[in-house]
């Protein structure tokens, strides 16, 4: 079984090197189960990186299964990965959800709150530089600060 360790890292540094070690294991080894340490948190409630990681798995179910450390032997430390497929690019895994927040019109702050704990704030304006440019965001000034809506009215 192979190991990503993920202790000492910001959360979005996390989620960034998962997903390159992840997709470099899986170009190197076929679908080799994968622990993930990403450690159970200071707080004795769970830490932010684990709840991340977890979260980003289980939006992949297409691309993995998982078990949690605790249904294994209960050491919610870890989590082991079971590799199906490529993992998609940082900046293009939160595309959709984005447009979708900016259904109605939303600060670049607001939607870098949202989404920075799933790509870090780099992976976050990558993608609003590429949805805008693509046409499916459209983005405009007021009262000095940059909003940007969903344009449903472009083809994707």
């Amino acid at each position: 079984m192979c190991e990503i360790d993920l202790h000492g890292m910001k959360t979005s540094e996390a989620l960034e090197y998962f997903i390159w070690e992840y997709n470099g294991l899986l170009a190197k080894e076929s679908h080799t189960a994968i622990r993930v340490i990403h450690g159970w948190g200071s707080s004795g409630v769970g830490g932010d990186t684990r709840k991340a990681i977890r979260s980003l798995l289980q939006g992949y179910s297409t691309y993995l299964d998982f078990v949690p450390g605790e249904d294994i032997d209960g050491n919610p430390g870890y989590t082991v990965v079971y590799p199906k497929h490529r993992l998609p690019a940082n900046a293009e895994r939160v595309w959709d959800s984005i447009v979708e927040f900016c259904d109605k019109p939303r600060t670049q702050n607001e939607i870098v709150r949202k989404f920075v704990h799933r790509v870090g704030e780099a992976g976050v304006m990558k993608a609003l530089r590429e949805l805008t440019q693509r046409g499916r965001l459209r983005s405009f000034y007021k009262e000095s600060r940059k909003h940007f809506i969903a344009d449903h009215s472009s083809k994707r």
